[in-house]
């Protein structure tokens, strides 16, 4: 990893006890600031991962709602047909398929969470993808 100088401007007292804090931990006060830094963005990744995990309530829900039709359907254009009666479609995401609502084109999670890959649906339609009714 490079290395850059960077300078701060610290309240006194604050300057005071970081370096304080370097003496007692025979460090210095740059060893301190970084060790705070990587703490803090540790933690702000955490809270993003945790943020981006789908609430397991939503996905009974859905599981409860769709199963069937997803089970059931045909084709793609019946995939499509089916979701789209409760409001719902898939887009492609990174390799999977994610599903949508059709009023504000909100994701709401992954069709794998529900039970059916992107790989699944291949293999039962064969090559294609979904409708996505945003893209006319």
């Amino acid at each position: 990893m490079s290395r850059r100088t960077v300078s701060i401007q610290l309240p006194a007292d604050l300057a005071l006890a970081v370096h304080d804090l370097a003496v007692e931990q025979q460090g210095t006060v740059a060893k301190i600031v970084e060790d705070v830094l990587m703490a803090h963005l540790a933690a702000q990744e955490q809270v993003k991962k945790k943020s981006d995990a789908v609430d397991p309530r939503l996905v009974f829900a859905l599981q409860k709602l769709l199963f069937r039709d997803m089970a059931e359907a045909k084709s793609w254009e019946d995939l499509d047909a089916r979701l789209g009666r409760h409001g719902y479609f898939m887009r492609i995401a990174w390799g999977g398929l994610s599903l949508h609502t059709e009023t504000s084109g909100q994701k709401l999670c992954n069709t794998a969470e529900l039970g059916f890959s992107y790989a699944t649906f291949l293999r039962r339609f064969g090559p294609g993808k979904p409708h996505d009714p945003r893209e006319g």
